[in-house]
């Protein structure tokens, strides 16, 4: 039987290192021996005296920003970059069982991590602050010596390697504090293009001391369509006053417009030297170099909304219905829920007469105090209740924050309203809940507004988010607001998500409602949300645009024939 040999990767620190989490994020599902050094220095000596196969070096902080030795490390020793990956850095103070916070007269940790928690620090004004040189080294010599009154800044799985107590935890100045990480070898390795990974290219040029030379050299990746995504220097130990400038760039060095932004800054400065190209890492998703995406698709930059990031149309499954992709959604209801009778009708009219969802409002933001605000609880239970009794889904809008835990007990979609659109917390918070969210645009917001709003709801891992135009404010007062047509093919032309209209809110009129929605549906809208009252005159707020049953189901007729006319 034939062992195959572990991949010996040496690193800087002991172990509980945050290097050390960094090589296990790389290599997730294999086995590696990690080789702990006391410096980084050392980690380069061992891989070209053959020692290990890579070293990991950090080279970048999100807080410190560079970690100027290891650039050095870099382009003295020629190393080339085989991979990065990028893991968050939580600081926690550690120390021996029985130590108490309030006791604590000495602190060790490595330089780094003691700036990154600069302001925690603060509150022991009569400890000693003392640098060492590793954060999980700190926790080692605690547990070692069993030092009483003695802190150390170090990662949680420090502590439970050297069996330390956790004092308090993440400790940092800043909660998405991130480290960079590069694997690299003495080898000049040439990963070959694989046209299904995002690449990047890390590389080192001087220039030449004349007028303007810089701006030249930067000028040749504009010139070329390279993106420059990092930028950064070093001074030339040998010669004062020079530096080495440190690049990385976006695509691989077989790129002919790379290859070609290359050798145009060579011609200018005599001196290029590419570190090598190397898989961009992602989070969710490391990919191995000659290894290809599930379903082969290329993965793509761009916002979670956009085109460039899901090429394929969204489609948002809520109870049996699918909204968006091709199908046609018609959401309607009441403005807002006033009492049983009203509720159940008013679902009775739209269900019978071919609604897919059932909305309805329990809490309503209004312009005036003085207006009706909803019934709350007891306005979502009886909206509940009528849309399990026609078997419909329900939507309601989300007010505040506080509300969103009793609303998503009985609300299959939450609706965010114009006036709350650009509320972050609120969108945040809404898509922390996973439920479908259906995302009205303000009545003064921009299209790209709109969706920026949308990718802070996706960007909680929520993906079921629903656009809604339904009118932005401008000069004009005959109409309650001013319906922006154009918004819906341009939207279907920026993102995967599913657009709607609201002609409800678009005009305010009902007998406007029809028309506006006809032209809605033609250039492509994915369904409509109007408001529907059993008996409009008597409705507690927007009688006006309420539609009674013979207009509702005069709607439906009319949008069922431009659907056919445009299929």
């Amino acid at each position: 039987m034939v062992h195959k040999r572990l991949l010996k990767i040496g690193y800087q620190g002991e172990k509980g290192a945050y290097s050390a989490e960094a090589i296990d994020a790389l290599y997730k599902e294999r086995e590696i021996e990690k080789i702990p050094f006391r410096t980084s220095y050392e980690v380069v000596d061992a891989l070209k005296k053959e020692l290990i196969d890579y070293g990991l070096l950090p080279i970048e902080n999100s807080i410190m920003g560079n970690i100027t030795h290891n650039y050095d490390l870099l382009l003295e020793n020629k190393l080339t970059i085989v991979k990065e990956v990028i893991i968050p850095i939580h600081h926690f103070l550690l120390g021996c069982k029985g130590t108490k916070i309030e006791e604590i007269t000495t602190i060790y940790s490595h330089p780094a991590a003691i700036s990154q928690c600069e302001v925690f620090l603060r509150k022991f004004d009569n400890a000693e602050i003392l640098p060492t040189y590793d954060t999980a080294g700190s926790a080692k010599m605690i547990a070692e010596k069993k030092l009483k009154n003695t802190a150390a800044i170090a990662s949680e799985a420090a502590a439970r390697i050297y069996g330390l107590s956790i004092l308090q935890e993440r400790i940092e100045d800043y909660p998405h504090n991130r480290t960079r990480f590069l694997l690299v070898s003495s080898e000049p390795l040439q990963v070959e293009n694989e046209p299904f990974i995002p690449w990047k290219v890390s590389a080192v040029f001087d220039t030449l001391d004349q007028h303007g030379m810089l701006y030249r050299c930067l000028g040749v990746f504009e010139e070329y369509e390279v993106n420059l995504s990092m930028l950064t220097s070093r001074p030339h130990k040998t010669e004062p006053w020079k530096y080495h400038f440190f690049v990385d760039v976006d695509g691989h060095a077989n790129d002919e417009n790379v290859a070609q932004a290359f050798e145009e800054i060579k011609k200018l400065t005599g001196f290029v030297h590419i570190f090598g190209s190397y898989p961009r890492f992602e989070a969710e998703e490391s990919v191995t170099p000659g290894k290809r995406r599930k379903n082969g698709k290329k993965k793509k930059d761009g916002p979670l909304y956009s085109l460039d990031h899901k090429a394929e149309p969204t489609q948002v499954l809520i109870g049996k219905h699918k909204v968006g992709g091709g199908t046609f959604t018609m959401i309607a209801g009441p403005c807002s829920v006033e009492g049983r009778q009203q509720m159940i009708e008013s679902a009775k009219i739209v269900s019978t007469h071919g609604a897919h969802m059932l909305r309805g409002g329990a809490f309503k933001p209004r312009t005036s105090p003085y207006s009706f605000q909803g019934l709350g609880e007891e306005g979502l239970k009886l909206l509940r209740e009528a849309g399990d009794m026609f078997d419909m889904p329900i939507v309601t809008e989300v007010v505040s924050v506080e509300d969103l835990p009793l609303i998503v007990q009985y609300a299959d979609v939450l609706q965010i309203g114009a006036r709350n659109m650009q509320n972050f917390v609120l969108l945040k918070e809404a898509g922390k809940t996973r439920k479908p969210i259906l995302l009205k645009r303000g009545m003064m917001a921009t299209v790209k507004e709109l969706l920026l709003s949308a990718e802070y709801i996706l960007a909680q891992g929520n993906p079921d988010v629903i656009l809604c135009e339904r009118g932005i404010r401008t000069f004009e007062t005959a109409t309650r607001n001013t319906l922006d047509i154009s918004a819906v093919p341009l939207l279907k032309s920026m993102t995967h998500l599913p657009v709607i209209v609201d002609p409800s809110h678009a005009t305010g009129i009902s007998h406007l409602i029809e028309p506006v929605s006809k032209a809605a549906v033609a250039v492509g809208a994915d369904g409509l949300m109007v408001e529907v009252h059993f008996n409009p005159s008597t409705a507690l707020s927007d009688a006006a645009q309420a539609l009674d049953e013979r207009q509702f189901k005069s709607l439906m007729k009319a949008v069922e024939k431009v659907r056919k006319l445009i299929e």
